[in-house]
């Protein structure tokens, strides 16, 4: 068995309930009241709570072995992202997986969305989980959907990512760490 999963910004629960329906044991935090209702009717059992990601969460140390954590961290601030982080990692179990996914600051249609007030890179999101005390275990970034329709140019500017971490090729600041 996989152990305890936790879901933040669980919106509309799908994660959660996949999870769920594939034997994973999974909970999820949300901080919309009309969410966790809507999640609720969509799949009634879920476990779904309303939770704002700048309170303590509610669970106890090395409770939680995986946390997802998919396009939150660029809707909260700097401070409660770094808050947050800690927390996970207080939750998380030793060798626990924290799965960061969230739009690059290089995306000009990520920019122009208003709600996303907190956008990174792929190297400002491993900072902040490193400075967290998490340790890097990859980074599944995109690179620009132009670039992806000649084969060609996709080697090229993977290569080109690779060598000199050009970050503004990607549209997504990923990372996975884990709790060592």
């Amino acid at each position: 068995m996989p152990g305890q999963w936790l879901d933040l910004g669980a919106g509309l629960g799908f994660f959660v309930e996949c999870a769920n329906r594939y034997g994973i044991r999974c909970i999820g935090l949300e901080g919309s009241d009309w969410a966790v209702v809507e999640a609720r009717r969509r799949y009634p059992g879920i476990d779904i709570r309303c939770h704002l990601l700048e309170d303590h969460l509610p669970f106890s140390d090395k409770s939680i072995t995986t946390i997802m954590c998919h396009q939150v961290t660029e809707h909260l601030p700097p401070g409660v992202v770094e808050c947050m982080l800690k927390e996970c990692y207080r939750v998380l179990d030793r060798n626990g997986v924290i799965f960061l996914y969230s739009p690059s600051k290089h995306d000009k249609n990520q920019r122009a969305e208003k709600t996303h007030i907190n956008l990174g890179t792929p190297s400002s999101q491993r900072a902040l989980l490193v400075r967290t005390g998490y340790e890097i275990m990859a980074e599944p970034n995109s690179l620009r959907p132009l670039i992806r329709t000649v084969p060609f140019t996709i080697r090229l500017s993977r290569l080109l990512y690779r060598i000199s971490k050009l970050e503004w090729l990607t549209t997504s600041a990923n990372v996975i760490a884990r709790k060592p």
